[in-house]
């Protein structure tokens, strides 16, 4: 302990490395990860592979199968993925926003609606999903993400 305490932070950072979860840079806003509330330590995987600029994005239709809410710091923070059935007839699942956004510009989903999702693939722990750029139900269109995939909330 002394030892750190006479080496001060940046000798301590040479003699042992950075642990890979600080180093770790989200895919798609290029800052850490940690408190980024829809990065889930994923990285791009097909045409987005290794990109840093504008994402490849692509639109898939389908049933909604399931609504998940992971835990937030709030009830209004949680995150909203959709497990969706598409039409190729593979389920997927899709990251949305925290539902106090979905609720705050009054959009509601729910198992059995048809929704049209834009967004781009990714490859997560709980492997692979589409974070959803754009997400429509019926009229309705929530703009989710920009082009370099930073959330609109």
């Amino acid at each position: 302990m002394i030892l750190f305490a006479r080496l001060g932070a940046a000798a301590a950072l040479i003699l042992f490395p950075a642990v890979p979860s600080l180093a770790q840079h989200c895919c798609h806003h290029q800052h850490s990860c940690n408190g980024c509330a829809d990065c889930g330590s994923y990285a791009p995987m097909g045409p987005n592979a290794g990109r840093w600029g504008t994402l490849a994005v692509e639109t898939l239709e389908g049933k909604v199968a399931e609504v998940v809410y992971l835990p937030g710091p709030s009830a209004g923070a949680s995150m909203v993925e959709l497990r969706l059935q598409a039409a190729s007839g593979k389920p997927q699942l899709v990251r949305l926003a925290p539902s106090g956004y979905l609720k705050d510009n009054g959009l509601l989903i729910r198992e059995g609606d048809t929704v049209t999702i834009k967004g781009y693939a990714v490859s997560a722990m709980e492997g692979d999903l589409l974070v959803a750029t754009q997400v429509q139900k019926g009229e309705k269109t929530l703009a989710l993400r920009d082009s370099l995939g930073r959330s609109n909330w």
